[in-house]
């Protein structure tokens, strides 16, 4: 569901408050009094909308893939598949460097599993199981890869290095529930 306006420019402002005080110092040592008053707001409006700081970073990984995934067609070839979601890194290239910095793109990852089992749910098969784990290991690790060389690969290259590790028959688990 989406969230009114008000509602969604008042969080994006909590996260950005917080991607600028990482600038300063590590998540830990931030507070929520000073990313309150850095956002413009009180506590108990943070805390209305987050439960603890790491909240807010995760809910910038679900808003930066919310927008590819919504995005895109159901129908969408491999190669688009990966060259879209590296390009729509590239587009918070300096936050996603910074939270990588500050140790917290495994949050990141926390929330490609949430996806994965949001669409395929909780398989008990095996198989299925490690497919899931699978795909979402190669995006992260991809993703990581670039991270390390400051996203200088061009997403189509990348994406073109991913797709030499997958079948011919590969669909992006993101998005389709496999038979």
């Amino acid at each position: 569901m989406r969230q009114p306006p008000a509602v969604s420019d008042l969080m994006e402002c909590i996260i950005q408050s917080v991607l600028i005080l990482l600038k300063e110092k590590g998540l830990e040592e931030i507070t929520v009094k000073e990313i309150a008053e850095k956002a413009g707001v009180n506590r108990s409006t943070y805390y209305r909308h987050f439960a603890t700081k790491k909240d807010v970073i995760r809910r910038f990984y679900q808003l930066r893939l919310d927008q590819y995934l919504n995005s895109i067609p159901e129908d969408i070839s491999p190669k688009d598949y990966f060259t879209g979601i590296f390009s729509d890194f590239l587009l918070y290239k300096q936050e996603l460097i910074l939270l990588d910095q500050r140790g917290l793109t495994f949050l990141l990852l926390e929330e490609l599993n949430s996806r994965i089992a949001q669409v395929h749910g909780n398989s008990k098969a095996a198989a299925h199981s490690l497919a899931c784990n699978y795909h979402i290991g190669g995006v992260f690790n991809s993703f990581r890869y670039g991270l390390f060389e400051d996203m200088a690969t061009p997403p189509d290259r990348l994406a073109n290095q991913c797709l030499m590790f997958l079948p011919h028959d590969f669909c992006p688990y993101l998005l389709h529930k496999t038979q």
